[in-house]
């Protein structure tokens, strides 16, 4: 009786949240909205509008303003204004190059102590086999995002242009969300057994289940953030279609598709760890790759290889950020800005 006891509880606690708190502050926003007309129908809560109506916060807010005052005045006498002083450019030079050179000992202490590692207790070919293993991690993590990105980026644009959608949706994508997924992952396993698919496969939906949904919360806010002048023009002039995605939707959203899509890869790296190796009583499926490999090791008490593992998901984090979501972001900064 207590499990499901708490997996009722969840969703009642998401659902106050959403109403107590995420509601009246979205509908509080709308007021910021850059557009000079009217949204089609503004987001509603019942709790700003009885805080609107009731007298009792402007009374509390004029009762506390002295008190606010006053410590706003204790806060600047703590800290007062520094004079502005003019820095020399040869000692800001010889400053720079001084924090510069630190940070390339630093860094260079840093390979040394990891090539002794490896040399000295995994060796160089354990190193080039977790390599290899994080590049199917990697192969798995990217057709999780390119396939939930066709999936959802779709849905969320379609909740984010409806608002009567967006308010009954909304607390089920968070209760969705906030779901642990690993309570669904023996009856996955199981499936996965009597439809005799393979974990290397399989794997990709397990981590899909709570990587995808920043792509969703991220379609949907970026359709929100759409003004209403755009897709009003875009109707005027005939968009649809393709083209419309084209001309309008895809540059509305990128910025937040691609913050979803930074935070969903890095979810999925996370959950390949317990995504890649899964039981059902007696029977283990396990997956090649990184994941799996950082399991074992931790399993068996390894610590050179779990060091070694946690350590290359690391490097192909940071790279595929370096290579790939950078650039995205800095397009999506300089071409897609409103």
């Amino acid at each position: 009786l207590n499990q499901p006891y708490r997996l009722f509880r969840r969703p009642v606690r998401i659902l106050l949240v959403d109403q107590l708190f995420w509601r009246p502050l979205i509908a509080w926003s709308d007021k910021f909205r850059l557009e000079t007309s009217a949204a089609a129908q503004a987001p509603e809560s019942w709790l700003l509008d009885l805080i609107k109506t009731a007298r009792l916060p402007s009374l509390m807010a004029q009762g506390l303003t002295p008190v606010g005052e006053a410590i706003n005045r204790l806060l600047s006498s703590l800290t007062p204004p520094r004079p502005i002083q003019n820095v020399d450019e040869n000692e800001q030079v010889l400053s720079d190059r001084l924090y510069n050179f630190v940070l390339l000992v630093l860094i260079g202490a840093l390979l040394i102590t990891g090539l002794h590692f490896i040399l000295t207790t995994v060796g160089l070919a354990e190193v080039i086999k977790a390599f290899l293993l994080g590049l199917l991690t990697l192969v798995r993590v990217s057709v999780l995002l390119v396939i939930t990105t066709v999936i959802w980026t779709p849905i969320g644009v379609a909740i984010g242009f409806n608002p009567k959608l967006a308010r009954l949706l909304q607390p089920v994508v968070q209760f969705l969300a906030s779901f642990p997924a690993n309570f669904i992952f023996p009856f996955a396993t199981l499936f996965f057994i009597r439809a005799n698919i393979s974990i290397d496969f399989g794997s990709i939906l397990l981590m899909s289940l709570g990587a995808q949904w920043y792509i969703l919360f991220n379609s949907i806010a970026g359709a929100m953030s759409i003004p209403t002048d755009l897709r009003e023009m875009a109707k005027d002039v005939g968009l649809h279609g393709w083209k419309l995605w084209q001309k309008l939707i895809i540059p509305g959203i990128f910025s937040s598709w691609v913050t979803g899509g930074i935070t969903a890869s890095g979810g999925a790296w996370n959950a390949s760890i317990v995504s890649e190796i899964v039981s059902w009583g007696q029977t283990t499926l396990t997956a090649t790759g990184l994941g799996a490999y950082i399991a074992q090791a931790t399993e068996a008490g390894d610590w050179p290889r779990i060091t070694l593992g946690i350590g290359m998901m690391s490097l192909y984090v940071v790279g595929f950020n370096r290579l790939f979501w950078r650039r995205l972001y800095h397009l999506a900064e300089t071409k897609y800005h409103l």
